[in-house]
């Protein structure tokens, strides 16, 4: 009986994210080329750079709804807020403000990451370890089947209807995601809240001194999300001198590439994820990603190129999505429920944009003094990949779930 409702509740949390990750498609292409056809490809971290303070004043937010609304009421308001904010900017941008681009853009990068951590704390908090080491797979197997299907879609439609109209599809995605959530939730009840978790109105910043797991944690986010950054500015640098001067066909390009990428990255999810997780040691799991990424990012420094970036890039995502993903989650299932909903927000959407964000405050810095700093993206790439492996060793001695591996 647990079983099957482990998996049912796995499953309609999947489902939202699946339409939720259709409408991220949608919105992710378009709000960059939008942004970067009004203010350059160059400009891309001087936007970044506020991504800090937009997702910590974010997450300060949820952190209040939280303790006033609970996690269903909190997810059905963000979710349906998410929606309504993106529809806002699409009629923005109808009028030809171009003002309303990094807007966009910031919006795009806070959304996708505050809604997606709410089902994994869901699944987190009611899905039993044992069940969490085959379902985690899955789950993001099904959700990167709306990634796959939008930007496919993408890329069928962005070349016919200009990518403005790309970012209405994503609002609209927003709504099946929010009720099928919600549904899930009135169901299967919220996960048991202690009475100092209700009366909180902590972000859990607390919650970091107490369990060094959550440190190691927020650091690797931070490491791998400042690889992804530089990776898609070094991709998106080379796109915009393919492409120059035809945004619409840029926009059918990635919305092709990221269609691609989600499509082959099911394999991933539905299949080599849930092996791993089941018969390779946690600890070597964890220990393998960078090692992956340091050999892709080898390959591009030797001969950089838009294939031997893109497919640095693609492999990034690729594991992200995927075997990263499922193997992070399992180290959240063991720890209190302040842990789940208020430290893992901030490591996961705080960490994962502020990694992007701080890194762009030092890249705009370097640029203002004259460093062409698409020259070095590669170079810092690997550097900050060096110290994700380094911090993978001090997380897996530390955490719980990692010392209860039999193969750790």
């Amino acid at each position: 009986m647990q079983i099957s409702r482990d998996y049912k509740i796995a499953a309609f949390m999947a489902v939202s994210a699946m339409f939720t990750l259709t409408g991220y498609e949608f919105i992710r292409s378009a709000s960059t080329v939008l942004f970067k056809t009004a203010y350059g490809a160059d400009k891309l971290p001087l936007v970044m750079a506020a991504m800090p303070v937009v997702v910590f004043f974010g997450v300060w937010l949820y952190s209040r709804l939280l303790s006033l609304l609970g996690p269903r009421r909190t997810l059905l308001v963000t979710s349906l807020g998410s929606g309504l904010s993106i529809l806002a900017c699409y009629l923005v941008l109808l009028t030809g403000a171009k003002w309303i681009t990094p807007v966009l853009f910031l919006l795009k990068e806070f959304y996708i990451v505050l809604l997606i951590e709410q089902y994994w704390s869901y699944i987190n908090s009611s899905v039993a370890p044992a069940s969490a080491k085959k379902v985690n797979g899955p789950v993001t197997g099904i959700a990167g089947l709306g990634g796959a299907v939008g930007g496919t879609l993408v890329g069928a439609s962005a070349g016919q209807y200009g990518a403005e109209s790309m970012v209405l599809f994503a609002a609209i995605a927003c709504l099946p995601a929010a009720l099928m959530s919600n549904l899930g939730y009135q169901l299967f009840g919220e996960p048991e809240q202690p009475l100092e978790a209700q009366k909180s109105d902590s972000m859990g910043w607390h919650l970091f001194r107490q369990n060094p797991t959550l440190a190691y944690l927020l650091a690797i986010v931070m490491a791998s999300q400042l690889v992804s950054a530089v990776l898609d500015y070094k991709f998106q640098s080379l796109l915009s001198v393919q492409f120059s001067g035809d945004p619409d066909a840029e926009t059918a390009f990635q919305g092709w590439f990221f269609g691609t990428l989600n499509t082959s990255v099911l394999v991933f999810q539905f299949v080599i994820t849930p092996l791993a997780l089941t018969f390779v040691g946690l600890r070597w799991i964890h220990i393998l990603m960078p090692l992956v990424h340091l050999t892709a990012i080898t390959a591009a420094l030797v001969e950089p190129s838009i294939f031997s970036v893109g497919l640095a890039f693609f492999l990034f995502k690729a594991f992200d999505y995927s075997i990263f993903r499922a193997a992070k989650e399992l180290l959240y299932v063991p720890l209190s429920f302040d842990e789940r909903y208020r430290a893992k927000e901030v490591i996961d959407v705080f960490g994962y944009r502020t990694g992007k964000g701080a890194s762009s405050v030092v890249i705009v810095a370097l640029q203002n003094a004259g460093v062409l700093m698409t020259n070095y993206y590669l170079f810092v790439a690997f550097a900050a990949t060096t110290l994700w492996l380094a911090l993978i060793f001090p997380l897996t001695s530390r955490a719980r779930a990692v010392r209860n591996d039999d193969s750790a």
